[in-house]
């Protein structure tokens, strides 16, 4: 079945941040060296270098910035990649296979679940019944952690993800079953992805998702499948708007790890 929503016809509002570590087989060159031509180089995969630190001589630890079709390993096969091109001359072949990218959001997984949480006081109905719909509709499954660390065949990483998505033209929707509807697709595209879901915020004119994916998808993809998924269910029509929000989220807030760095 053709999808509704994809890559060409949406457009993503995002906050994408990552935390990066990468091992060397022995000590880097100074950072300094290169560290423009890193940049420049990984801007064109769609990878912003915003810091760059070496807190041991084999390992260099980023902090970057991604558009929403980049996944987690794409990121670190382009800093890896554009790093190890750079200084291929003296050191073929610098990098060990393990590495380390984790999610970094404005607000760590705390702040951000309770902020997600509060959403049906923070936008009331004026109808009581369907008020109390909306809360009995919540979704928090207190045992999954969505930023919990997760080992691959190479590395680990961790990857929560925000998504936000808005009903077209902003319409308040108070179906009892569109509503029960929404909620129990949105549980089962998680199941079937392998998504860690832990919190589900349904509101009338919009939807906040909280969960932790794999590190080959994108946040784009998941957003998509979510808002395809969501169509789906209601008869193939495009019941949200060509848009959507994307965040990243992690145990630390960007400050957090700003600071850990310095030390």
């Amino acid at each position: 079945m053709k999808p509704i929503y994809t890559l060409d016809n949406t457009t993503p509002a995002f906050q994408l941040n990552w935390s990066v570590s990468l091992f060397g087989r022995g000590p880097f060159p100074r950072s300094c060296d290169c560290l423009e031509q890193l940049r420049t180089a990984t801007e064109a995969d769609g990878v912003r270098i915003l810091e760059s630190r070496s807190t041991q001589s084999n390992v260099g630890q980023f902090l970057v910035s991604t558009r929403p079709r980049l996944a987690p390993s794409q990121i670190v096969r382009s800093l890896k990649g554009r790093w190890q091109y750079l200084i291929r001359s003296e050191h073929p072949k610098a990098f060990r296979r393990n590495y380390f990218i984790g999610s970094v959001g404005e607000a760590n997984c705390r702040v951000l679940d309770a902020y997600v949480a509060k959403q049906t006081s923070k936008h009331p109905m004026a109808d009581p019944d369907v008020q109390g719909r909306l809360e009995s509709l919540q979704f928090h499954d207190t045992s999954v952690d969505p930023v919990q660390v997760v080992t691959s065949n190479y590395g680990q990483f961790v990857h929560g993800l925000h998504v936000v998505m808005e009903t077209e033209a902003g319409w308040n929707e108070v179906r009892p079953s569109v509503l029960a509807g929404s909620r129990a697709v949105i549980i089962r595209a998680a199941a079937k992805h392998d998504w860690r879901l832990s919190r589900i915020g349904l509101l009338s004119n919009h939807i906040h998702v909280l969960l932790g994916a794999g590190v080959t998808e994108s946040p784009a993809e998941i957003a998509l499948s979510l808002m395809n998924n969501l169509a789906y269910a209601q008869g193939m029509k495009p019941a949200f708007r060509f848009s959507y929000y994307v965040g990243t989220f992690g145990p630390y807030d960007r400050n957090a790890v700003r600071r850990m760095g310095r030390r």
